[in-house]
C-alpha cells in the first residue's frame, strides 16, 4: 500500500521533532549545552537510524533509500521548525549541510544492521535509535573548548592611501545598493547602515548600527596615522536578541562573541591594500563546524564592507582626477 511506502520516512520525521523537544527541554532545565554533539550529531543520526528502522524489508536493502530517505525526514523537520519558528532561517541554512550526511550515516548504518538481522527482534534496532541520547551524560562532564580566531581580508582601492585614511572612521548613510550581494545577507542577516564616530583618539568610541535594531560599540585601542586604527568590539546582548537573528546562538553569549577588529593600510603607490581584520571567541563541543560557518560569515561581510569602502573612495578619487 502506498502509505507504507511512506512509513519510514513518516516515523522518522515524527521521531526527529519529538527527540528535538525532548532534548530541547533537557537542555532548558539542566546546565547542558545546546550546542552539543548530542544536538548536532546525535538528533540527525537517530533521525536516519528511525527512518530505515521503520521502513519495509524491501526499502531496507536499498542503499540508496537508506542513504537518501532520511533527507526527507531531515526536510520535513526543519520546515516544520521554521514554520513554528522553532528555528530561524539562518539555524536551518547552517544545520542542513551537517544534518543531511549524518542522518545518511543512521540510515546507512541502520541497513547494514537490518541487512545482517532481518529476522531478530526489533527491540534491538530500537536502541540503537537511541543510542544518541547517551552522548548527552558523557558529553556533559567535559569542559567546553574555547578558540580565539582572527579572520582577514583584503582589496586593492584605486585611491590614494591618505584618502582611504580619512574615510574610515565614519561610514555614514549605508544605501542597500551601495552593498554587494552576499549569501549572509540572502538567508536573513542583517545589513549595516552606518559608522559613526565624533573623534578619532584613543579610546573613543565608534557606534555600528545595523538592520533589525542591531548596534554595537567600537572602542579605539591603536591608531597608526594611514597605516592602522584597531579597536575592541562592545557587543550589545540585547540588541542581539532583540533583532532575533538565531534561535541558540547570540552574539556576546557564551557560545559567541566578537572580540576585537582593525584596519590596516599599504601604500601602493597612488593605490591602497585596506585588508580588515575581526578576532572572535568560540566556545562549543563542535568549534570546527561552528568556525567553518564564522569564517564564511565575516568573510562575507569583510567582502561588502571592503567593496563598500572601495567604490565610495573610487568614486571620490575618480571626480578630482576628472
Amino acid at each position: 500500500m502506498e502509505y507504507i511506502k511512506y512509513h519510514g520516512a513518516v516515523m522518522g520525521f515524527v521521531f526527529g521533532i519529538g527527540f528535538a523537544l525532548f532534548a530541547s527541554l533537557i537542555f532548558s532545565l539542566t546546565e547542558l549545552e545546546f550546542i552539543s554533539w548530542a544536538m548536532l550529531a546525535g538528533t540527525p543520526i537517530a533521525v536516519g537510524v528511525f527512518t530505515v528502522l521503520f521502513a519495509t524489508p524491501e526499502q531496507a536493502r536499498s542503499v540508496k533509500f537508506n542513504a537518501f530517505q532520511p533527507w526527507l525526514s531531515v526536510l520535513g523537520w526543519m520546515l516544520i521548525a521554521a514554520i513554528f519558528a522553532w528555528e530561524t532561517l539562518i539555524c536551518v541554512v547552517m544545520l542542513l549541510p551537517l544534518y543531511l550526511p549524518l542522518a545518511s550515516i543512521g540510515g546507512l548504518a541502520m541497513g547494514y544492521f537490518r541487512h545482517k538481522n532481518l529476522a531478530k527482534s526489533g527491540g534491538k534496532f530500537m536502541s540503537i535509535g537511541l543510542l544518541p541520547l547517551l552522548i548527552i551524560p558523557i558529553e556533559a562532564p567535559y569542559q567546553t573548548p574555547t578558540i580565539y580566531h582572527a579572520e582577514l581580508d583584503s582589496i586593492i582601492i584605486n585611491a590614494p592611501i591618505e584618502q582611504v585614511w580619512q574615510s574610515l572612521p565614519n561610514i555614514q548613510n549605508i544605501k542597500p545598493d551601495e552593498l554587494k550581494w552576499t549569501f549572509s545577507h540572502f538567508i536573513g542577516l542583517p545589513k549595516p547602515q552606518s559608522s559613526i564616530i565624533a573623534s578619532v583618539e584613543m579610546g573613543a568610541v565608534r557606534k555600528s548600527s545595523w538592520e533589525k535594531g542591531i548596534y554595537f560599540y567600537e572602542r579605539i585601542t591603536q591608531i597608526i596615522p594611514n597605516q592602522l586604527l584597531a579597536y575592541d568590539v562592545l557587543v550589545n546582548e540585547q540588541a542581539m536578541k532583540i533583532a532575533n537573528l538565531d534561535t541558540h546562538i547570540t552574539v556576546g553569549d557564551q557560545y559567541f562573541d566578537i572580540k576585537k577588529g582593525h584596519y590596516k593600510l599599504d601604500d601602493l603607490g597612488g593605490k591602497t591594500r585596506l585588508s580588515i581584520s575581526t578576532t572572535y571567541r568560540m566556545t562549543t563541543n563542535v568549534n570546527w563546524y561552528g568556525q567553518l560557518w564564522a569564517n564564511f560569515v565575516l568573510d562575507d561581510f569583510h567582502y561588502m564592507v571592503l567593496n563598500l569602502i572601495k567604490d565610495r573612495n573610487e568614486a571620490v578619487a575618480n571626480q578630482d582626477n576628472a
